[in-house]
């Protein structure tokens, strides 16, 4: 159950889930097949020449270091990709990054005072972009390189507004 599930009021909803875009993973991917590319020249190379395992011995051991710290880099990655959490609930806003140790960043709708924009022409072509969030009590809340962000942003505005309506039908309800 993820963090954000089991930490719902009794009436509040999740509305949506944001994702990183596919960019974000660009960089990690890209060492990680760095990493593993001696290793794979080694094996065709040891195949076409017919050389020994012991001729080509040092070149096997850095080429595996190469690939476990290209896979240890992805590894990293896709832990904090697998742990992070970015939630649009009916009350508030929840970012959630952590496995072992949690980092949460929330904060209730109605104290969400700017949602920033920022997209590249890479973003606008890419489909991502960051979100700025400033809140009173709260600080700024990054989140980077989102897909979609602008639907993410179209989201929070839009909960934003049926929070105020609801405690607005609620306040002129308890007038009646």
């Amino acid at each position: 159950m993820s963090y954000v599930s089991k930490t719902l009021a009794d009436d509040e909803e999740i509305i949506t889930r944001a994702n990183f875009n596919w960019t974000y993973s660009f960089w990690n991917v890209f060492f990680f097949l760095l990493g593993l590319a001696p290793l794979i020249i080694f094996i065709i190379g040891q195949a076409i020449t017919g050389k020994s395992f012991a001729d080509l011995m040092i070149g096997y051991v850095a080429a595996l270091v190469a690939a476990f710290f290209g896979s240890l880099i992805l590894l990293f990655h896709m832990v904090e990709l697998w742990t992070t959490e970015i939630v649009v609930t009916t009350y508030r806003f929840v970012y959630k990054t952590g496995l072992v140790s949690r980092d949460t960043k929330e904060v209730s709708l109605n104290k969400i005072e700017e949602i920033q924009l920022r997209q590249s022409i890479f973003g606008r072509l890419f489909g991502y972009g960051s979100l700025i969030l400033r809140g009173t009590g709260v600080g700024i809340i990054e989140l980077p390189a989102i897909d979609n962000p602008i639907d993410l942003r179209r989201t929070i505005e839009s909960a934003k507004s049926n929070l105020r309506r609801y405690s607005r039908d609620e306040l002129s309800g308890d007038a009646d």
